[in-house]
């Protein structure tokens, strides 16, 4: 270890891992009750079930592609859109996209194991990097690692960075205070500071060979739905979109808090959580039946049907769904749309619809559907309406430098 190696620990050691509270009167502070409103805000809204899920899977789909462009994957969001309707494997030898679909396994994982009794352990922390390297090349040439889920045995340098991670002997005893540290029961108000500090933590930390970014990304989201902003009871969470608006951004912030110093750790705190508020309240619209069907959907189809990916006949059919109150069709419901058809016209109509999946069954409901717009040619739609309502960070359609 060089003697700034030396500096640079030692300064850390005087300065622990702690909570540091804000000054109850600051803006940082009116942006923590703010938070909190939301955590407790009643969801679940007039959005149909069916609607609201496909609306999740789209939202986990940028959640993937944001949080491995980061660490600069060049997939755009266009790309990955083809990609998806294309059916593309997720057993793919492309190492970019198998890159992101790692990240949506690793936000099934979350979503299926952590709730609000979790304990974090490093076995959990291990599984998730275990998940977010799987089947890719370790580095120099790829984005995988040498010890997937094991904790690193070399040092290992922060591109862009000045900030050195401790050596790997310090590695198990910064990770196990850290663990510690998340797991310590705390005031409600003081719950989110915790992520946001563990999540410079752990960048500081930079416990594996590689992928510690993906798995920091991760690891926030995990402490999030622990936390009380769960996914299962209707809400929506997109954390990578406030780190992948502006990259240097992030990068800039995380490198403001490695001094340790209280008012500049207060100053990440501020910007991860400020960020978080923004995208819970953008996206908490999309709740709103009226907000949902006027803005996304119906200007979704119009897109559809400029473009030839849908008939005259099929706009017509899936706005009739789109502005029924419950969003779904029955094949009686047809006539009112198309005239009077016979009934093996309507089945007809129906299957072709079926087919390209922009019709969906109701589970348990015979012959009752909805509308389909996460994995088909609609989803081309949905996306740049998305992007017109500022839903979408304009980084994802862009190559990386």
């Amino acid at each position: 270890m060089t003697n700034m190696d030396s500096v640079n620990n030692a300064k850390f050691n005087d300065l622990p891992l702690k909570l540091y509270e804000p000054d109850w009167g600051s803006s940082l502070a009116k942006t923590i009750v703010e938070l909190e409103r939301l955590r407790m805000k009643r969801l679940g809204g007039p959005v149909p079930p069916y609607i609201f899920f496909q609306l999740k899977e789209i939202f986990q789909m940028m959640e993937s592609l944001g949080s491995v462009r980061i660490e600069g994957n060049n997939t755009t969001l266009a790309e990955f859109v083809e990609k998806i309707i294309e059916r593309t494997s997720v057993k793919t030898e492309d190492e970019q996209l198998k890159e992101i679909f790692n990240i949506d396994k690793a936000i099934k994982f979350i979503e299926e194991n952590v709730n609000s009794q979790t304990v974090f352990s490093r076995a959990l922390i291990s599984e998730l990097h275990k998940i977010i390297v799987d089947g890719l090349t370790p580095p120099p040439a790829g984005e995988g690692s040498r010890m997937p889920g094991a904790y690193r045995s070399t040092s290992v340098s922060i591109v862009n960075s000045s900030h050195k991670p401790p050596e790997p002997i310090r590695v198990l005893g910064y990770m196990d205070g850290l663990i510690d540290f998340v797991n310590k029961p705390v005031d409600l108000q003081n719950d989110l500071l915790v992520t946001a500090l563990a999540h410079h933590r752990l960048a500081w930390i930079h416990p594996f060979d590689n992928g510690n970014g993906r798995l920091i990304r991760m690891f926030t989201y995990a402490l999030l739905v622990k936390q009380g902003f769960k996914v299962k009871d209707g809400r929506i969470l997109n954390p990578t979109a406030i780190f992948c608006m502006d990259r240097n951004k992030y990068y800039d912030m995380l490198e403001l808090a490695d001094s340790g110093e209280q008012e500049k750790a207060l100053q990440w705190c501020a910007y991860v959580l400020e960020g978080l508020k923004s995208e819970i309240e953008k996206i908490d619209h999309l709740l709103d039946l009226k907000y949902m069907t006027s803005t996304i959907l119906l200007p979704m189809l119009s897109f559809a049907l400029e473009r030839e990916h849908i008939t005259q006949q099929e706009y017509e059919i899936l706005v009739a769904v789109v502005k029924n109150e419950d969003m779904i069709l029955k094949s009686s419901n047809l006539t009112a749309v198309i005239g009077q058809e016979s009934s093996v016209q309507r089945s007809r109509i129906i299957k072709r619809l079926r087919n390209k999946e922009m019709l969906k069954p109701i589970p348990g409901k015979s012959r009752v559907y909805t509308i389909g717009f996460a994995n088909n040619y609609l989803l081309r739609g949905v996306f740049f309406v998305l992007k017109q309502n500022g839903f979408v960070p304009a980084s994802l359609d862009k190559k990386n430098n």
